[in-house]
C-alpha cells in the first residue's frame, strides 16, 4: 500500500510542476442573475423540427454565457452555446444552438431511446416543486434521440423513468440545433396560479475530456445539483393533470419446453397459442396527484435481466425494477432501508396506485393482488429465495413531509402482505408480513446530511412444507422452516454525510434483528449490527494528463445481536481521471476478516483494478480485475481460497445505426494459488441493435452461462411511437446441456422456447 501512495504523491507533484492553466485574454464572468421569466405566447401551432423558423422563437428569452463546470469549475467553455425559452398554455418550449469548431468530431448515435448518454447531448433539467428533492432530466442528442431520467436527492438518477415529450434536432456545418416541447400534462407541478421552478440547461461535449457546460454556474462545494440552480419564474395560468390515459394491450404467445428437463432425449412439448389482454388506466386527479389502475397487466420483461454470477454467494440477488406501472412515482417509495421492493409483487391480476404531492406531503400508495408470490427468507449468513403459486394481497403506504426548502423531510412507511392458503379463495389468509416505521433526512450547514430510519417488522409465517430447512435461529427459539410461527423484529439506519469540494465522508450505522423480515421489501440477511465509514479527499490538478484525483478509505465492522464479530474490513482506493475520457481506480483490501459458519477466517486480502475508457466515438469500454484471497462460502467447510474475478465490457459502433454491446464476466475460485479449482466459469452477453428509423429497431441478445451450461437467443423487432405506444414481435430460445439416455453423455438441445407478439396503444383523453 505504501508504494501505491508513493506513486500517487509523485504523480501529483509532477502533474502540478508541469501544469498549464489556460487563461483567456479577457476574463470570464459566469452568470450571476439566475432568475428567468419566459414569455408566454398565444397559439399552439409550433412544429418541432429543429429549425426554429416559427415567429414565436423571435419572442423567446435568450440564455447565453454558459460556463464549463467540468473539468473546469465555472470557466469559459471551449465552444459557445445559446438557448431560447418560451411557453404557451400547453407546454414549455426550449431550444439550443450548439456552436462547433469541428462538426466532424460531433459524437452522435442513431439508436434507441435512452441509449445515447455517451454522445454529445443537451438537457433540460426541471425541479417543478422548487425543493431540490426531485427533477425531470430530459436529454436530446444531435439526431434528436431522447433520453429521460428522474433525479432524486442527493444525486440518484432513475434511467427507467419515461414521460411523453417532443424533440427534434438538425446538424449544420458549424452548429447543431435542438428543439424541445415539454407538455404540461406530462409532468407534475403544484396547483398554483403562478409557478416557480428550479432548472438547469446542460450541454455534454465529449472530446479529449468530457466537457460539461451549464447555463447556471455550479460550485464544486455545492452538495447537490440544486443548491444554486436557475430559477424559472412567472409561468402563469398553466394547467396539468386531470387528463385520462388509457393503455390497453393484446399479447399472443406460444410456449414450448422439454417434458423432462433432465433428459435431452425427452419429448419437446409445444403448447397451444395463447392470447391475453389487459389495460392500464391513469387519471390525473390534480396537476401533481395521479391515480393508476391496471387489470391483468403484462409484466413480462421485453429485455431479460442480465445474468448475475451466484456461485460462492449465499444471499438473494437484487434486480432493478423495469416495469412501467411501478416506475411512475417510484422516487416517493424510496427510503434508507429497502422496505419497498416492487419486484416482490411478481404476477398481479390487478393493481392500483396513487402517487403525487398534496401540499408539503408526498403520497404513495400501492395495492396489488399477486397470483404467484415470491419469498426471500433471510438468516445471518444466507438467504433463500422461493417462487410459489400462493396468492397474496399487498398494500403499501408511503408518506413524506417536506420540512425545509431543500431535500429535508420526515417520512412514514407501512407495508402489509397477506398470503393465502393453497386455495383459490380471494381471501383465505395463511400468513402475513407487516412493516411500519418512520424515517427522515435533515440537511444542515448546507454540506451535511443526516439520515435515519427505524422500522418494526411483524411476521406470521405461512405453512409451506415444500421448504425444507431443519435449522433454527434467534438462539434456537424458532425453526427456519415455514411452519406458521409468529415473531417481530426491528431495523435501524443512521447516516451522516458531508459533500464538499475536497473532504467528503459518510459515517453510518445499521442493524436488523434476527427476527427482521420484509416480504414487500428486499433483505439479503439479518442479525446484523454494522458500523461503516468512508472518507475521501478530492484534488483537481489542472494538468495535461490528469484532472481529478480522489484517494479514499473505507472501513466496516459487523457483528451479531449476540455480540459475535462477523466481519472486519478496511480498504484503500485511489481513483484518477485522465484526458481522453479515461478513468482508473485501484483498491487494496488490507483488512478482511470474516466469521463464516463458525470459523473466523483472517487475512483475506486482495487487490482490484478498474478502468473505463470513452476515448473513441466508435468504441467504449473497460474492465475490472480482482485478484487475491477470498472466502469459500461452504457452510460445511468454510475456508480461504484464491480468487480471480475478471469483467470486460465494451460497445462497438461500426456505423451510427448499429451498436454491439458486449460483456464477459469470468469467476474462478481455487483452493490456493494455482491449486484445484472450486468454481470456474464465465457469462458472455451480447446485445446487437440496428436502428432502422427513429421508431423502428431490431435487436438480438445472445447470452451464454458456462456455470449452468445454457445459452439464450432473444431476437426482437420493435416499433415505438413513444415509450408507451409500442409493437413488439420476438422470441426467446433457451438451449441447455442435458444428459441423454446414454449414461455419462450429454448434449446441447433446445430446452425452452417462446414466440410472442404484443401491441399496446396509449390514448390521452
Amino acid at each position: 500500500m505504501k508504494y501505491l501512495l508513493s506513486i500517487f504523491f509523485l504523480l501529483f507533484i509532477i502533474q502540478n510542476l508541469h501544469s498549464q492553466k489556460e487563461s483567456d485574454t479577457v476574463s470570464f464572468i459566469p452568470n450571476s442573475d439566475l432568475s428567468v421569466s419566459p414569455v408566454r405566447v398565444q397559439g399552439n401551432d409550433i412544429s418541432i423540427d429543429g429549425k426554429l423558423n416559427e415567429p414565436e422563437w423571435k419572442k423567446a428569452v435568450k440564455l447565453s454565457n454558459f460556463s464549463q463546470v467540468e473539468p473546469g469549475e465555472n470557466v469559459r467553455p471551449s465552444v459557445e452555446t445559446d438557448a431560447y425559452m418560451f411557453y404557451n398554455e400547453s407546454g414549455l418550449y426550449v431550444a439550443f444552438i450548439c456552436h462547433e469548431q469541428e462538426i466532424k468530431n460531433l459524437r452522435k448515435t442513431f439508436t434507441e431511446r435512452d441509449e445515447a448518454y455517451n454522445d454529445d447531448w443537451v438537457g433540460v433539467f426541471i425541479d417543478t416543486y422548487f425543493e431540490g428533492k426531485q427533477a425531470y432530466e430530459l436529454i436530446v442528442n444531435p439526431y434528436g434521440i431522447q433520453a429521460d431520467l428522474m433525479w432524486t436527492a442527493p444525486g440518484d438518477e432513475d434511467e427507467n423513468y419515461d414521460i411523453i415529450w417532443n424533440s427534434a434536432a438538425e446538424i449544420y456545418k458549424d452548429r447543431w440545433i435542438v428543439e424541445i416541447e415539454i407538455p404540461f400534462k406530462s409532468i407534475r407541478f403544484p396547483d398554483r396560479s403562478e409557478q416557480s421552478w428550479n432548472f438547469h440547461l446542460f450541454r455534454n461535449r465529449p472530446r479529449e475530456v468530457r466537457e460539461q457546460i451549464s447555463w447556471a454556474p455550479i460550485s464544486r462545494d455545492a452538495p447537490s445539483l440544486y443548491t444554486n440552480p436557475g430559477k424559472l419564474r412567472g409561468l402563469k395560468g398553466i394547467r396539468g393533470g386531470k387528463n385520462v390515459e388509457v393503455l390497453p394491450y393484446v399479447l399472443g404467445s406460444q410456449n414450448g419446453y422439454k417434458s423432462d428437463y433432465g433428459n435431452a432425449d425427452s419429448e419437446f412439448i409445444n403448447e397451444k397459442v395463447k392470447g391475453e389482454a389487459g389495460v392500464n388506466v391513469k387519471y390525473g386527479i390534480t396537476s401533481n396527484l395521479t391515480a393508476d389502475a391496471t387489470v391483468n397487466p403484462d409484466f413480462s420483461q421485453i429485455e431479460s435481466d442480465a445474468a448475475q454470477i451466484d456461485v460462492n454467494n449465499t444471499f438473494a440477488l437484487f434486480y432493478p425494477e423495469k416495469r412501467p406501472f411501478f416506475i411512475e412515482g417510484s422516487n416517493i417509495f424510496l427510503s434508507p432501508m429497502r422496505n419497498i421492493y416492487t419486484r416482490s409483487i411478481n404476477n398481479p391480476l390487478f393493481a392500483a396506485k396513487l402517487s403525487g404531492k398534496v401540499g408539503k406531503f408526498d403520497i404513495g400508495f400501492i395495492s396489488a393482488y399477486d397470483q404467484k408470490s415470491p419469498f426471500i427468507i433471510p438468516f445471518t449468513e444466507y438467504s433463500d429465495y422461493l417462487a410459489t403459486d400462493r396468492k397474496s394481497i399487498s398494500n403499501i403506504l408511503r408518506l413524506k413531509y417536506s420540512i425545509f426548502d431543500d431535500d429535508s423531510y420526515l417520512g412514514f412507511i407501512f407495508t402489509d402482505r397477506e398470503v393465502n392458503k393453497e386455495t383459490n379463495n380471494f381471501v383465505d389468509i395463511d400468513g402475513y408480513n407487516r412493516v411500519a416505521g418512520f424515517d427522515g433526512v435533515l440537511r444542515f450547514w448546507e454540506q451535511y446530511l443526516f439520515t435515519f430510519q427505524w422500522s418494526r417488522f411483524f411476521s406470521r409465517e405461512i405453512n409451506y412444507p415444500e421448504y425444507k430447512n431443519s435449522s433454527k435461529f434467534n438462539n434456537e427459539k424458532y425453526t427456519a422452516a415455514l411452519d406458521g410461527e409468529y415473531f417481530a423484529g426491528n431495523g435501524t439506519v443512521v447516516k451522516l454525510n458531508r459533500s464538499a469540494r475536497h473532504w467528503n465522508f459518510e459515517i453510518s450505522y445499521d442493524d436488523i434483528s434476527p427476527l427482521g423480515r420484509r416480504d414487500n421489501g428486499f433483505i439479503s440477511n439479518n442479525d446484523i449490527r454494522r458500523l461503516e465509514t468512508w472518507q475521501g479527499y478530492y484534488l483537481y490538478p489542472e494538468g495535461k494528463f490528469v484532472d481529478r484525483i480522489e484517494p479514499s478509505a473505507y472501513g466496516m465492522l459487523r457483528h451479531t445481536y449476540n455480540g459475535i464479530i462477523m466481519e472486519q474490513f478496511a480498504q484503500a482506493t485511489l481513483w484518477m481521471r485522465f484526458i481522453n475520457q479515461i478513468s482508473a481506480s485501484a483498491s487494496f483490501y488490507f483488512v478482511n476478516n470474516e466469521n463464516f459458519s463458525g470459523k473466523f477466517l483472517e487475512g483475506v486480502r486482495r487487490f482490484t483494478l478498474n478502468l473505463n475508457a470513452n476515448s473513441f466515438d466508435w468504441l467504449t469500454g473497460g474492465f475490472f480485475v480482482a485478484v487475491g484471497k477470498a472466502i469459500v462460502r461452504d457452510l460445511e467447510n468454510p475456508r480461504v481460497g484464491h480468487l480471480n474475478d475478471i469483467e470486460i465490457w465494451g460497445m462497438v459502433k461500426p456505423i451510427d445505426r448499429i451498436t454491439l454491446d458486449n460483456s464477459w464476466v469470468y469467476y474462478e475460485l481455487s483452493e490456493y494459488y494455482g491449486g484445484p479449482k472450486i468454481y470456474a466459469g464465465y457469462i458472455f452477453r451480447n446485445k446487437s441493435n440496428v436502428q432502422i428509423t427513429q421508431n423502428l429497431s431490431a435487436r438480438i441478445i445472445f447470452q451464454f452461462d458456462s456455470f449452468d451450461k445454457n445459452f439464450y437467443v432473444d431476437p426482437l423487432i420493435s416499433f415505438k411511437l413513444n415509450p408507451f405506444t409500442t409493437f413488439y414481435i420476438g422470441s426467446s430460445s433457451g438451449f441447455s446441456d442435458l444428459e441423454t439416455s446414454e449414461p455419462g453423455k450429454s448434449r446441447y438441445v433446445l430446452s425452452q422456447k417462446q414466440y410472442y407478439l404484443k401491441l399496446q396503444y396509449l390514448w390521452r383523453i
